[in-house]
C-alpha cells in the first residue's frame, strides 16, 4: 500500500541527517555565492524534490546547515567556558583554544556562510545568531562571569565578549576570503598575541 502523501518514511531522520552532513560539507567548501536549491541538490547527489521532502525549501536547507554547524562547536564551547584565576588568564586560555581554530579555513568559511545567508534573509540571520554567533559570544561572557577580577555587569561582560571574538572572525575573513594573505599579509599569530595582552589588561576591573 503506498504511503500517504506527506507521510514520512521510517528512516526519515537518519536520511535527513546524512543529507545535512553532505550539505554542510558543501557549504564550507564551495564558493560562497548563496547556492541555489539545485546546486545544493547536485552537491549531495539528490534531486530538488528530495530536498524539499526533507527541508521544505532552500531556506530550510540553510537553516539545517547552520544548526549542524552550531552543534559542531558545542564540545569546544563547553571547555572554553571554564573559569580562570583572572581576566588575563581568561583571555589567554580562550585564545589558546579558539585562535588556532580560527586559523582554519573551515571555521572562517562557516561564519562567512552564516553571514552571507543571514544578511540576505531575516529568518536565516536569526538562525545564525541562535546557533553560531550568540553561543560563541555567550561562552566568553560565561567565562568572564566566573572570573574574579572581571567586570561584574552584564553589559561590560557582553562588550568584552564582542571585543574578544570579533578579531578572530575578521582576521580570518581578511586573510582567507578577501585575499589579504596576498594583498595585505598579516602575522595572525603575533597580532592575536598582542590583542590577547591588550584585552587582558583592558577588561580587568
Amino acid at each position: 500500500m503506498p504511503r500517504p502523501a506527506g507521510a514520512r518514511n521510517h528512516d526519515f531522520e537518519e536520511k535527513r541527517s546524512a543529507l545535512v552532513d553532505g550539505l554542510t560539507r558543501f557549504a564550507v567548501t564551495a564558493e560562497l555565492r548563496r547556492p541555489s536549491l539545485r546546486q545544493f541538490a547536485i552537491a549531495v547527489e539528490a534531486s530538488e524534490p528530495t530536498l524539499r521532502h526533507y527541508f521544505q525549501d532552500r531556506r530550510g536547507v540553510v537553516l539545517a546547515i547552520l544548526e549542524r554547524m552550531g552543534k559542531f562547536g558545542q564540545a569546544v564551547r563547553k571547555d572554553l567556558a571554564s573559569p580562570s584565576e583572572n581576566v588575563a588568564g581568561a583571555v589567554k586560555s580562550y585564545y589558546k583554544v579558539a585562535a588556532p581554530g580560527a586559523q582554519f579555513d573551515l571555521y572562517t568559511r562557516a561564519h562567512a556562510f552564516g553571514l552571507i545567508e543571514g544578511i540576505a534573509d531575516e529568518a536565516t540571520g536569526k538562525a545564525y545568531l541562535k546557533y553560531m554567533l550568540e553561543p560563541a559570544l555567550t561562552v566568553i561572557t560565561d567565562k568572564l562571569a566566573s572570573t574574579p577580577d572581571a567586570p561584574a555587569s552584564a553589559l561590560k561582560q557582553r562588550a568584552a565578549a564582542f571585543a574578544v571574538l570579533s578579531p578572530l572572525i575578521l582576521i580570518g575573513i581578511h586573510q582567507m576570503l578577501l585575499g589579504g594573505a596576498e594583498e595585505a599579509p598579516l602575522d595572525s599569530r603575533s597580532t592575536i598575541d598582542l590583542l590577547q595582552t591588550w584585552l587582558g589588561e583592558a577588561i580587568s576591573e
